[in-house]
């Protein structure tokens, strides 16, 4: 019991922290892009729609009016009739009650969509998020290492005028510092760059710096916040409520007419009115072809479920497993990286000593600088699929 307190507690804490960094920096997203607010405006058009309908269901009327003029053979004058007519068809067994369902589940698709969008941009956001942390990491490396090799340049330049090492040397040294330089500032614009970009997306809130690297998911939450499945449950119910409604169209609908007739015939009985109810039912001999089309249909979405739960494990396996070699690789490197900077240190002074020569020292820093960014790419490798599992199977980026 005490171990599933800590869980939870862990998990929390976890969600928080997540909250804390990403979500709101999410969440102006999601309001700089109007997501929620076409989303708005879709459920203001279906609610209006559903009010039309119920309206519909008792009010909708047609009216007419028709004049003619007749002659007779054994009248002296033409005589006039004028026709004014209003039928009201009323929905009396209810079968704008399908329609409004159908029209309910299309307001719970909009919603789905929505959570699919809302999936999509975080995945988006927090690689974009992850790759400008890792960037700006490697920079501050980058500036780091030419700041230690401005030095040794300084020390060399000494060492030349005290005739301890050749001309050849120090040139061969300042171009490989100026080529540095030239790779320190590349980077430093692919920084200022993306953090522009991010910036576009969220222009009130600090870009984030993800830190949480513990997993807290599980295959059944994951799958059961998925939207994409939720979404394929729905368009089969709508297709099932769609050939109900079909099978209901030949329900008759009660019908109500007034008529008054304006008639100057002197052989009638001059003007008259009428009022009639009655049933008025539609067949259409191609119902039954398309509901069987529609029940294929029907059919079709539902088989599709199961790709798209074994899509959605897939998904989760993926980002498991590179969330756990990234781990790994962090881990280990980190050791590496540890060694490396003793070696690089020690490689340094014996450069300085002449122990080594220029290309000896130059291949120590490139495999340094090599681990570095290796090490760089694993955390936040490992930062971005633990956020991902996470945040996807806790389903806070969908409210």
């Amino acid at each position: 019991m005490t171990g599933k307190f800590f869980f939870l507690v862990s998990v929390l804490l976890t969600l928080t922290n997540a909250d804390n960094s990403i979500i709101p920096f999410y969440k102006e997203a999601l309001k700089t892009l109007s997501y929620q607010n076409i989303y708005i405006l879709q459920q203001k058009s279906r609610t209006l729609s559903i009010e039309a309908k119920k309206k519909q269901q008792y009010l909708n009327l047609d009216t007419g009016i028709m004049y003619g003029s007749t002659s007779a053979k054994l009248l002296n004058h033409h005589f006039n009739n004028t026709d004014i007519g209003i039928t009201d068809t009323i929905d009396l067994f209810g079968k704008s009650v399908e329609e409004i369902r159908l029209i309910q589940l299309q307001m719970k698709e909009d919603r789905l969509l929505l959570q699919v969008q809302k999936e999509k941009l975080f995945l988006s956001l927090l690689s974009m998020i992850t790759a400008y942390r890792a960037s700006e990491e490697k920079l501050h490396i980058y500036r780091k290492l030419y700041q230690t090799q401005y030095t040794l340049l300084n020390a060399v330049r000494s060492a030349v005028k005290a005739g301890d090492m050749s001309m050849i040397e120090l040139t061969r040294l300042e171009n490989t510092i100026a080529l540095a330089k030239s790779q320190m500032d590349q980077e430093k614009e692919t920084v200022t760059v993306m953090k522009e970009q991010l910036k576009l997306f969220s222009p009130h809130h600090t870009i984030p710096r993800p830190v949480s690297s513990t997993l807290h998911s599980s295959l059944h939450r994951f799958i059961a916040n998925s939207p994409q499945l939720k979404l394929n449950d729905n368009r089969a119910k709508q297709s099932l409520q769609k050939i109900k409604r079909l099978e209901q169209s030949w329900i008759p609908d009660a019908v109500i007419s007034a008529n008054q007739q304006f008639n100057d015939d002197p052989t009638a009985y001059g003007n008259n009115y009428t009022l009639s109810m009655g049933l008025n039912m539609h067949f259409d001999g191609s119902i039954s072809s398309i509901v069987e089309k529609q029940k294929v249909e029907a059919l079709k979405i539902k088989s599709q479920k199961k790709s798209l739960e074994i899509e959605r494990k897939i998904q989760y396996i993926t980002w498991k497993n590179q969330y756990e070699t990234a781990k790994k690789s962090f881990t280990s490197l980190s050791k590496t990286l540890k060694e490396a900077n003793i070696t690089l240190k020690n490689m340094r002074t014996a450069y300085l000593k002449h122990y080594i020569d220029l290309n000896t020292y130059l291949q120590t820093i490139e495999g340094s600088l090599a681990v570095h960014e290796a090490q760089i790419n694993a955390k936040y490798k490992m930062i971005r699929n633990a956020l991902i599992l996470n945040t996807l199977s806790n389903g806070v980026i969908y409210e």
